[in-house]
């Protein structure tokens, strides 16, 4: 999505950035910034738009405190966010913290005392970053898993698609 050069009179030199504006507000902030380029301001609305970028881009944009994210999973950063009242969409493409997942995965454990892993995905899925698509999502929720049975947190009763998650021990009753 790079902008077109036409030229078809001497003297004259036509851009054409394709895409749409998304939001007139947003537009407006990136030009009031004076330390923007143009490819700056393109590189930004590619990333809004959920299109890739450049490393170079990348690199710039971090830079400038103007993304955050994973490469490929990058959203506009949380200042962005503020000036363009996106802030919802910037904390869905954020996510949580990992405590908080191991919080909900701990309290649905203390309330059911088990969970096969379909369960905890359905708990969990709607919550992580909207910034990943599916599978990663299913990878962050396995990793987060395995990261809280090596704590000792949790623990696996059976093997394979049979098997169920249960707590350790319950930090509550103290053992």
């Amino acid at each position: 999505m790079l902008p077109r050069r036409r030229s078809r009179s001497a003297g004259v030199v036509r851009v054409s950035i394709p895409g749409r504006v998304i939001d007139e507000r947003y537009t407006r902030i990136l030009i009031e910034r004076k330390d923007l380029t143009l490819m700056d301001v393109i590189a930004l609305d590619k990333v809004q738009k959920g299109y890739p970028i450049s490393k170079e881009e990348r690199e710039l944009l971090r830079k400038k405190n103007l993304i955050e994210g994973r490469h490929p999973n990058l959203y506009v950063s949380e200042s962005v966010a503020a000036k363009t009242d996106t802030q919802a969409d910037y904390i869905r493409n954020r996510s949580f913290d990992r405590a908080y997942f191991k919080d909900m995965v701990v309290a649905y454990l203390r309330t059911y005392h088990e969970a096969k892993r379909a369960e905890i995905e359905k708990l969990l899925l709607d919550k992580v970053s909207d910034a990943l698509n599916k599978e990663q999502k299913r990878q962050f929720i396995k990793d987060l898993l395995q990261e809280m049975r090596k704590e000792g947190t949790i623990r696996t009763i059976g093997i394979t698609r049979g098997a169920k998650w249960v707590l350790a021990h319950d930090p509550e009753d103290g053992v």
